[in-house]
């Protein structure tokens, strides 16, 4: 198995922060995501949703380049997700949102 094949049993389940929605990712595909959005929001003020999709998904390209799924439903999905477990924070700042590391995990 590859890094970008998605197994049929290891699987994450990702909720939102909101509603409390979730659903199962593939853990695979969810650890790559998660280190391209810590990676891209490192060291970063913040980033709106475009800037940290565009960012995510040249990592993902140049990591898995044979790669299938949507690269910003992963990323919104996994955001939230990481939002839910306090490692991403999101907030607004003259009427756009942002999405930062949290500084206080």
């Amino acid at each position: 198995m590859t890094k970008a094949t998605p197994s049929k049993s290891r699987k994450i389940v990702v909720t939102h922060p909101r509603t409390g929605t979730e659903r199962k990712v593939d853990k695979v595909i969810y650890e790559q995501v998660k280190v391209a959005i810590c990676q891209s929001l490192k060291g970063s003020k913040g980033k709106t949703f475009t800037e940290l999709t565009d960012d995510v998904v040249k990592i993902i390209r140049k990591k898995i380049p044979d790669f299938k799924g949507s690269v910003p439903w992963y990323t919104i999905s996994i955001r939230l997700d990481l939002e839910t477990r306090g490692i991403v924070e999101t907030f607004t700042d003259k009427g756009k949102k942002w999405s930062r590391l949290n500084p206080h995990p």
